[in-house]
């Protein structure tokens, strides 16, 4: 996981984002309407079975400056469940020209897709051991992030973008006396590309 960060702060650092406008090249205005599409994987070592799963990022927004747009994202997530996720989602972009670096910090909560699941969760066996029927609950959800933006034409794009999810998975547990609650902590690397409509 630290090789994936390194990599892409790298190439971070080599964007001239501080540079001053280049003579005849085209300013770009963020305000209005726009939609970001985004697909990738949340990457990293956790007690989920899968080491990549897939996830998916519909944002529909508003640019209320030059350089800072404010949205509300819908998708899907593929964990040991699926989940919908739903967030608030702010970026400010560095450069109002076609390519442009920006920071984006996303919040919200995951509701879960499946009624229950059986799934094996070795670093919480104390409180059932092996495999056990579970009631997803979902949980919230922060993630904030670095991104890359480049427009093909005034309303087309494309980004990529690379985030730290930190995100709460709640399960209930149906016992004969009692019913148990469970929490799992899932803190992954999201690294996603997607299409900007404007």
């Amino acid at each position: 996981m630290k090789q994936y960060l390194l990599f892409v702060l790298a190439l971070m650092l080599m964007i001239p984002f501080s540079q001053a406008q280049e003579e005849g090249e085209v300013t770009f205005t963020h305000k209005g309407y726009y939609n970001a599409t985004n697909f990738g994987f949340l990457i990293g070592s956790t007690d989920n079975q899968n080491a990549a799963p897939f996830s998916f990022m519909m944002i529909n927004g508003y640019g209320v400056t030059d350089q800072i747009a404010l949205g509300i994202g819908i998708g899907a997530e593929f964990l040991s469940e699926s989940y919908l996720p739903l967030v608030l989602d702010a970026r400010y972009y560095f450069r109002t020209q076609k390519f442009s670096p920006y920071v984006f910090i996303q919040g919200g909560y995951s509701f879960p897709l499946d009624e229950e699941t059986q799934e094996y969760y070795p670093s919480y066996s104390s409180y059932w051991p092996g495999y056990d029927l579970l009631k997803p609950n979902g949980g919230w959800l922060f993630n904030p992030g670095v991104g890359i933006k480049a427009m093909f034409s005034e309303n087309l794009g494309m980004t990529f973008n690379i985030g730290y999810r930190i995100q709460r998975l709640n399960f209930d547990k149906e016992g004969v006396d009692v019913d148990r609650a469970m929490e799992i902590d899932m803190n992954r690397l999201e690294i996603k590309v997607g299409i900007l409509f404007k």
